[in-house]
């Protein structure tokens, strides 16, 4: 068996800045089962006890199971507590999220302020300017906004690095009228070819980290990631929950 095989093949940078498991608190049985499981990446696992003795959190990239202190059983699921009516596991990757976010720079992000109202929300979404779903979503901006969301774009061109959707995520960001070229991008128009110091890059190694393997993937404000097109309507109530 292989974290591969349950989907849990992570970016290494993921976790390279977070530090391996404690081998002192780690019990040397976990510490074999995960090399011999997942080999070098073992080192970037975040090993800790859970509130069932003997049970331990292992978390790699944006993925958690739970290991036996013995190393012999895996537990491949949610852990709830029920009294609080809290998803565990949901919640350590929505703090991963979370913390991922707060290192991006809204200033390398194309945004479009929602309408001022008492409770102002945030979505931050990675779009490709060659992606019909992305342009979907691009044309119910409007309604977001009025809804009082502010929408934030990050570049992630599926097809990868110096390919034709990557040079047109250039070229939009490096306009000095940025809105406009995306909007126009967004509607099948080629944005003049421009280059500068621009983010696009920076935005892939976010995607990487956040494990975003399509778009568009719209994160909000509490970690959650919302996998593919989401109609407006749905989208706010998603929102305001």
């Amino acid at each position: 068996m292989s974290f591969a095989s349950i989907g849990l093949l992570a970016a290494q940078n993921s976790w390279a800045t977070q530090g391996g498991a404690d081998s002192k608190a780690v019990p040397q049985e976990i510490e074999q089962r995960l090399q011999a499981m997942i080999g070098a990446d073992a080192r970037f696992a975040e090993v800790k006890p859970t509130a069932i003795a003997g049970l331990f959190q292992v978390q790699l990239g944006m993925t958690v199971v739970y290991l036996s202190a013995d190393g012999k059983l895996l537990i491949n699921g949610n852990m709830i507590d029920l009294d609080k009516n809290v998803n565990l596991t949901q919640e350590v990757v929505f703090q991963s999220r979370r913390e991922v976010m707060e290192k991006m720079d809204e200033s390398t992000m194309i945004v479009y302020p929602g309408a001022k109202t008492q409770s102002p929300k945030t979505i931050t979404v990675f779009t490709d300017i060659d992606c019909p779903y992305c342009a979907k979503l691009h044309k119910e901006i409007p309604v977001l906004n009025a809804a009082g969301i502010t929408v934030r774009f990050l570049a992630y061109p599926r097809s990868g690095p110096n390919t034709e959707s990557y040079f047109k995520a250039q070229s939009v960001w490096c306009a000095s009228n940025q809105t406009e070229v995306l909007n126009d991008a967004m509607m099948g128009v080629e944005p003049d070819k421009k280059q500068c110091a621009d983010p696009v890059d920076e935005h892939m190694q976010f995607a990487a980290q956040l494990e975003v393997n399509g778009t568009p993937n719209i994160l909000l404000e509490n970690g959650d990631l919302l996998p593919g097109y989401v109609p407006a309507r749905k989208l706010i109530g998603i929102v305001r929950q």
